[in-house]
């Protein structure tokens, strides 16, 4: 693993371990968590199709334009489709969210975007973002699922 992407995990008060081929020495994930890999397989199921792992379609309040991340920030997360009302849609990979930005996204930051539309600096975004309703766990897995497999 990057260490820029241990920094920014630990900032984000996740415990990452690093060299541990058994997983014997990994803390447990926190209660509603998923492991590592089981978070990034949901996260990437979010992102790409809309659905859960447990084949759950993800809904937003008020009902999103698309229903699934990608078709907005693209699979890979380059982001820049035009949207209704003049929005581009944003860059998610991991250079435009945590080395570009003042102050960097962190997992807890990302998590509040996604699900309440305030992003790292404290302002609403763009209307055109969907507020994901999210369970604690999909929420967690898509947020991380960006910050870490998004390049």
């Amino acid at each position: 693993m990057r260490a820029k992407t241990r920094s920014v995990l630990a900032a984000a008060g996740l415990a990452v371990a690093v060299g541990c081929s058994s997983g014997s020495h990994a803390k447990p994930s926190p209660p509603g968590v998923s492991s590592t890999a089981a978070a990034i397989a949901n996260g990437q199921s979010i992102f790409q199709t809309g659905r859960d792992s447990d084949g759950s379609q993800i809904i937003a309040k008020p009902p999103a334009l698309y229903p699934k991340c990608a078709a907005c920030h693209r699979v890979d997360g380059s982001g820049g489709l035009h949207l209704p009302g003049g929005a581009v849609s944003a860059d998610l990979r991991y250079k435009a969210l945590v080395t570009e930005q003042k102050p960097p996204y962190t997992l807890a930051l990302l998590e509040r975007a996604i699900s309440t539309g305030i992003d790292n600096t404290g302002q609403p975004l763009n209307p055109v973002m969907p507020r994901w309703r999210l369970s604690k766990r999909d929420l967690h897995d898509v947020a991380y699922y960006v910050l870490t497999k998004l390049k």
